[in-house]
């Protein structure tokens, strides 16, 4: 989780400290641009509707297994790997610089059959797996955001919440369950026209949930436990209402 917290805020880092001096140079430019005169924030209770699509990065090792019952087990990887999806938020502005945003998402990871095959062969099965599925997560996530420099044509800002997240599949070896935690999120708006800008927004969620092997996969059934921590880097558009 160290390392997790650490890669996110050196990414946060890097786009924050090039954002805030786009930021502070479009501030200063705004006062001789009579286009920026009418801050995009300036009533309270300003709600900005967003759509995004993302990219999921996931690194999702199993642990907690049973003894194995083979006498050389297989070695068993990550259980889902990267992925993409899209969502969409409402934002809800309270100050100038303090917001809060619910969001809802879809994504679609890809899961490791590979890992799955491992998981059986440690326990006496070498039955064909079938079909490969997808594995799918649903988070509905709510972040306090606070708005570093909402003026201008460049407004970064950062955030922390906590989310809960569908997570499903149509495999006929598992289900995997829900799950929820803390997210941590840095983000920026560039205003493009009138009510209308471009979003480029990272979260990092903290996921961890179990996988249950069914029995007519394994018996008797099993049950891992997985970090998925998805780190998801998203680019959409956003409007003013």
């Amino acid at each position: 989780m160290v390392k997790i917290i650490k890669n996110f805020l050196f990414t946060s880092f890097i786009l924050l400290n090039f954002t805030v001096f786009g930021a502070n140079e479009a501030k200063n430019a705004s006062y001789e641009d009579s286009n920026y005169e009418d801050d995009y924030y300036e009533d309270e209770g300003r709600l900005v509707f967003k759509l995004r699509v993302h990219g999921v990065l996931a690194n999702a090792k199993q642990s907690g297994l049973p003894a194995a019952k083979v006498a050389n087990p297989s070695k068993v990887g990550n259980f889902v790997e990267n992925g993409f999806g899209v969502d969409v938020s409402t934002v809800v502005f309270f100050s100038d610089n303090i917001a809060s945003e619910l969001s809802l998402g879809f994504s679609v990871l890809k899961t490791k059959y590979a890992s799955i095959k491992a998981v059986g062969n440690n326990y006496g099965v070498n039955s064909d797996i079938g079909k490969k599925k997808d594995t799918y997560m649903i988070p509905l996530t709510l972040t306090g955001q606070y708005h570093i420099a909402p003026f201008g044509a460049i407004r970064p800002y950062v955030g922390a919440g906590y989310h809960g997240a569908y997570m499903f599949s149509k495999s006929k070896l598992f289900n995997i369950n829900n799950g929820h935690g803390p997210v941590l999120q840095a983000g920026v708006d560039f205003v493009a026209k009138d009510d209308i800008m471009i979003n480029f927004d990272i979260k990092q969620y903290f996921l961890n949930t179990k996988v249950n092997y069914k029995e007519s996969y394994i018996k008797p059934k099993v049950t891992s436990k997985i970090k998925i921590n998805p780190l998801l880097i998203s680019l959409g558009i956003g409007y003013k209402f």
